[in-house]
């Protein structure tokens, strides 16, 4: 059932250590398929949807509610792969779109900087100043990225269970050593873990139809899910006076729950407090 998330900077062999999982353990991988899936839920091209989620938002973005609708689907489309169980994804911020789930395994992939701007500079031809500089820039937007996006710092070691440093290992050994710890009874595919997988996906299908009807994107939303069952909880920022009168109501979150595939009964608590207090 183990499915293993590899978070890398750029040029650090995170594809390379993805490939020989898959040789290795017969694995599918998934990176830029997730991408797609998830841009086919919302009805919009993989090129919008890659600048949504990989750009850091100005400050008029945070204004607006784009940015989560997009990382709920990137979320559900990566929770629908992870169902059937035995995946490598090397996409972005799996160990953080999975938080919490049994049976996976986050790889934190370190490489040291002059093999990654030796990499660069052979894969792109560009001299030592251009790759280096291209490398701290893309390393300091993913940093800006996942500080604006989940609060966290994806260079943190806290953040995964395994950080393997290629200062130190190669490839084929970070490879054997990952096989063999995902053969270990914690990543064994059992009905408990099968199940919570299959309500996490559930759980996910249920926000992106929230997130994607007019009538509740702009409210937050968390969901779980329980076989058939699912709770909704949500909040919604209004003006004070208007509290009673603006947004949607219990009743319209519950039926656009009740649309999703697999989900036959649907809780909703829908929080409402003042914008801006009287």
């Amino acid at each position: 059932m183990a499915i293993i998330t590899i978070s890398r900077g750029s040029m650090s062999g995170g594809m390379a250590l993805a490939e020989c999982l898959a040789q290795n353990l017969g694995y599918p991988t998934l990176a830029r398929e997730v991408l797609v899936k998830a841009a086919e839920k919302l009805g919009a091209s993989e090129e919008v949807l890659r600048g949504k989620i990989e750009k850091s938002a100005r400050f008029w973005e945070r204004m607006t509610s784009d940015r989560r609708i997009y990382l709920v689907a990137l979320e559900s489309a990566l929770a629908d792969a992870c169902v059937g169980g035995n995946l490598i994804y090397h996409g972005h911020a799996g160990h953080l779109l999975l938080d919490d789930l049994p049976a996976v395994l986050r790889i934190r992939l370190i490489a040291p900087m002059a093999m990654r701007i030796r990499e660069l500079m052979n894969r792109k031809g560009l001299d030592y100043s251009a790759a280096k500089e291209s490398i701290a820039a893309l390393d300091e937007e993913r940093v800006r990225w996942t500080k604006f996006v989940y609060g966290l710092d994806w260079r943190d070691p806290r953040n995964y269970d395994l950080v393997i440093n290629l200062k130190n290992f190669t490839i084929p050994t970070a490879c054997t050593l990952i096989g063999a710890v995902v053969k270990l009874p914690a990543y064994e595919a059992t009905e408990t873990v099968r199940k919570q997988f299959g309500d996490f996906a559930l759980a996910c299908r249920v926000k992106v139809a929230l997130a994607a009807n007019v009538k509740s994107r702009a409210v937050s939303f968390e969901v779980k899910a329980d076989g058939d069952k699912v709770e909704v909880f949500g909040e919604m920022a209004t003006s004070g006076v208007l509290i009673r009168k603006v947004g949607p109501s219990e009743d319209d979150i519950r039926l656009i729950a009740q649309t999703v595939e697999g989900v036959k009964e649907a809780n909703v608590t829908l929080r409402r407090f003042p914008e801006f207090p009287d």
